[in-house]
């Protein structure tokens, strides 16, 4: 009879974990949606409301925004890949300092509509054999989070580093960042 309290007690806990878990992913994939949709939706009211935003540029941001909601669609999609970590890379040699100013000038719409500051540092035409939608992800997910965490200052600074063959990418941002004791939490899947 012990024995088998402890399996069900054991078995609840997980159950708990497993619908924690789904929560929590759901909140995240929520908020991955929510940003491509806020810039296609600022991007379309901006050029509404301002005739000399109408250019090729932002529509090209609404048309980038776009995609990429159709790439979280389908890693949504393919969840099982994801959990199994079974994603391939489709890696090629491509400009990684024309791709982090691409990737910083779409954030434009959160300098003109919310007063943000952001400042991009690049090296010069810095190439590297790597997944390109994967690194745009990766950027893309550091400005939202440099975005959502930047407090009162609303400045962010985009800094890339060249050293030897070592290329680095920063996105600092001024807030009250994450408290010493939550640090060893952050690889947490779940945690945020």
């Amino acid at each position: 009879a012990a024995e088998l309290n402890a399996t069900l007690t054991q078995a609840a806990a997980d159950i708990k974990k497993a619908d924690k878990a789904k929560r929590d992913l759901i909140a995240n994939v929520s908020h991955d949606l929510r940003t491509p949709l806020t810039m296609i939706s600022g991007y379309g009211e901006m050029m509404r409301d301002l005739p000399n935003e109408k250019t090729d540029e932002n529509i090209q941001v609404i048309i980038d925004e776009s995609k990429r909601l159709t790439t979280l669609v389908n890693d949504l999609l393919d969840l099982s890949k994801m959990q199994e970590n079974r994603i391939e890379l489709k890696r090629t040699d491509f400009n990684l300092s024309a791709l982090i100013e691409n990737e910083s000038r779409k954030y434009e719409v959160y300098k003109v509509k919310e007063g943000f500051e952001i400042q991009t540092i690049t090296v010069p035409e810095v190439m590297v054999y790597a997944d390109e939608s994967r690194m745009e992800q990766v950027i893309h997910n550091f400005m939202t989070n440099a975005i959502n965490y930047s407090g009162h200052s609303k400045k962010i600074i985009v800094r890339e580093t060249l050293k030897g063959r070592i290329v680095r990418v920063e996105v600092q941002d001024f807030g009250e960042g994450i408290a010493e004791k939550d640090l060893p939490n952050i690889w947490d899947r779940y945690y945020k």
